[in-house]
């Protein structure tokens, strides 16, 4: 199930190139290589084991689903993300909270990019077009509209990623919302860590920097540990499984194995992180014989 939940394909290389391809002919502005780099705003969920359970200790199922997609999400099990989105589409409707619609947009996030990655190009379609029609109302109020933005941004990704013919149009679209949405409110995660995982994903030659990634992530794991909401706390693991993989990526192995580090002490039972991404990195770290 592991490799499974990783979700690493993101799509699949195939997709990447073909975008990458698309921007290539587009032409070579500033402006128009950041539009090659916007296709990682959905890397984040697609790469990460964004993983659904909700099998407490006591072998009963959660009541909360924010903890359910927490729990499913370091866990690794993949079938009650949906169960636990229905919870909060019929919360929702019930009582029009804007908190349970962030929440629910948080899931639908999750999701879609959990379909993309395994393919499934009709759930995401369709979940796409359910957050859109969500998205208006979220942005309508004045304290989310900067994750609204943020959000909007990897819907447009998402859809870059099954028309990567469309990468020039969306993807300024994209990387104009993420820019937005730090704009409208730096204090807020969710704009830096989608500019993170754009400047983590894109290759050099289209603007990409493990180096920006770091200095995006860092920020919004600084900002979650200052307010940790329960609603982020998989998205800061998440961060942290991003800003490890970019020192990694720049060669700075013990900063690597302290955020790997760091995220097991948050959550102990992270199993991405404990069973495989930490062991990977320790083997890598240490000379054979």
């Amino acid at each position: 199930m592991g490799s499974s939940l990783q979700f690493r394909s993101t799509i699949s290389n195939l997709r990447i190139s073909r975008m990458i391809s698309c921007l290539s002919r587009a032409g070579g502005s500033v402006q128009t290589r950041h539009c090659g780099f916007v296709i990682s705003v959905f890397c984040c969920l697609i790469l990460y084991p964004a993983a659904l359970l909700p099998v407490t200790a006591t072998g009963t199922r959660a009541a909360d689903p924010g903890e359910m997609i927490y729990r499913a999400y370091i866990s690794e099990e993949m079938d009650l993300w949906r169960e636990a989105m229905d919870i909060l589409e019929k919360e929702h409707l019930r009582s029009g909270d804007i908190n349970v619609l962030y929440e629910l947009m948080l899931a639908r996030y999750g999701y879609i990019g959990y379909s993309l990655g395994t393919g499934d190009e009709t759930v995401a379609g369709e979940q796409i077009a359910i957050a859109e029609e969500q998205i208006g109302e979220l942005s309508g109020h004045r304290e989310f509209e900067s994750s609204a933005n943020a959000i909007q941004a990897a819907l447009f990704a998402y859809r870059i990623a099954m028309a990567p013919w469309r990468a020039l149009f969306w993807g300024r679209r994209s990387m104009n919302l993420i820019n937005d949405a730090i704009g409208n409110d730096p204090g807020n995660p969710h704009g830096w860590i989608e500019h993170g995982n754009a400047m983590f994903y894109a290759p050099r030659s289209l603007g990409g920097s493990k180096y920006e990634a770091i200095k995006s992530y860092t920020k919004a794991i600084m900002l979650m540990e200052a307010d940790m909401k329960d609603v982020h706390r998989w998205l800061y693991l998440n961060t942290l499984v991003g800003l490890a993989k970019s020192y990694r990526d720049t060669g700075n192995r013990a900063m690597a194995l302290t955020t790997y580090r760091k995220a097991l002490e948050f959550e102990p039972d992270f199993t991405w992180v404990r069973d495989r991404l930490l062991p990977e990195l320790l083997n890598e770290a240490t000379p054979a014989g």
